[in-house]
């Protein structure tokens, strides 16, 4: 059994609403293309939130139109409170300080130290050079980087990289921090690290944390509410305990992978079976799940349980023979037991 633990949202006042927000590009054969549809969405103050969806779902424009980047079509983003949408370019520069972002790559300055690359964003916000140093030297120590301040980039590790593009984005004391794929390019002892230090620093400056992300790893090991984008739309969206409470999510499925039949031994006549629940107090629901498969003449061919946001899941792979697909599906969904034949 796999133990994945998230944090608890820390406020229900909105740091980041999405309202009917829409964008359209026009090509240049004059062809539109929709990025994002009607798309509403809200960000506790204090969470850390992961939207996920494949390449071309619309994260990307979603991120530019956060960010001020790109004005949508329609709709309008608000940033604690402020209608960020349509402002001038001096107030909007002025309000995206309150966001700071880190990037796949840490995309660091190769010219400049770790200490210089930190401060940078203070020098061109005017902050003067004793003032911006001494907060450099604070971040590098923050995210268990002190002594390094010299080192250029080419010196530093692609996870030391990454710890100097956090204290970056933490330079201007911004709100929300906004991070683009953060580990996809580190291995997973990295990966878990930086993980690690994101919910560290959300817990001790109290900072909004927004995870762009297409690794169902990264959801799982510290968000508290997730959103999926499918074609530009939210496909799903809440707490990640609501989500994998429902076996039937298309997310939930994501988060819980169906385990591994490459060991397993499929008799020949028989269909494999994806089947998810969850266990809930009082609802014996596994227990059930295995009484009925053995009753109908099923066999558990790979099977995982997981306990993700105090939620206790379960998913198996279960071999029924194929005379007798239709009943055993329809037995196992009139017991309200999510399963599909898989694929």
């Amino acid at each position: 059994m796999t133990q994945t633990s998230t944090g608890a949202s820390k406020s229900d006042t909105a740091m980041i609403v999405l309202e009917n927000l829409s964008k359209r590009y026009v090509l240049r054969g004059g062809n539109e293309v929709e990025a994002l549809k009607n798309v509403n969405l809200t960000v506790n103050a204090g969470s850390i939130h992961g939207i996920v969806g494949q390449s071309g779902a619309g994260k990307s424009t979603l991120i530019r139109c956060l960010t001020g980047l790109e004005q949508p079509t329609e709709g309008n983003v608000y940033l604690d409170g402020k209608q960020i949408t349509g402002l001038g370019h001096n107030t909007l520069r002025k309000e995206r300080r309150k966001i700071g972002m880190v990037f796949q790559s840490a995309n660091l300055l190769d010219s400049r130290t770790a200490l210089e690359n930190i401060a940078y964003p203070l020098k061109i916000a005017g902050v003067g050079k004793k003032e911006r140093q001494e907060r450099a030297k604070e971040l590098l120590e923050i995210v268990g980087l002190a002594g390094r301040g010299d080192s250029y980039p080419s010196q530093l590790s692609g996870g030391q990289q990454q710890r100097v593009g956090i204290a970056r984005a933490l330079a201007a004391k911004p709100e929300v921090v906004l991070c683009d794929e953060p580990t996809s390019a580190l291995d997973a002892e990295t990966t878990r690290q930086i993980l690690t230090l994101l919910e560290q620093i959300r817990d001790t400056m109290g900072v909004t944390v927004v995870i762009i992300t297409h690794e169902m790893g990264v959801v799982r090991e510290i968000c508290d509410s997730a959103t999926m984008l499918e074609h530009g739309q939210i496909l799903e969206t809440g707490p990640v305990r609501k989500i994998v409470a429902n076996p039937k999510s298309k997310l939930a499925r994501e988060l819980v992978p169906m385990p591994s039949l490459d060991d397993a031994d499929i008799p020949e006549g028989t269909t494999v079976l994806d089947v998810m629940f969850t266990s809930k107090p009082g609802v014996p629901t596994g227990a059930t799940v295995l009484s009925l498969a053995s009753r109908m003449g099923a066999d558990v061919a790979a099977g995982t349980f997981e306990s993700m946001a105090e939620v206790q899941v379960g998913r198996l792979a279960l071999t029924v023979p194929t005379i007798h697909l239709k009943q055993i599906m329809e037995t196992l969904e009139q017991n309200d037991i999510a399963v599909e034949v898989r694929s």
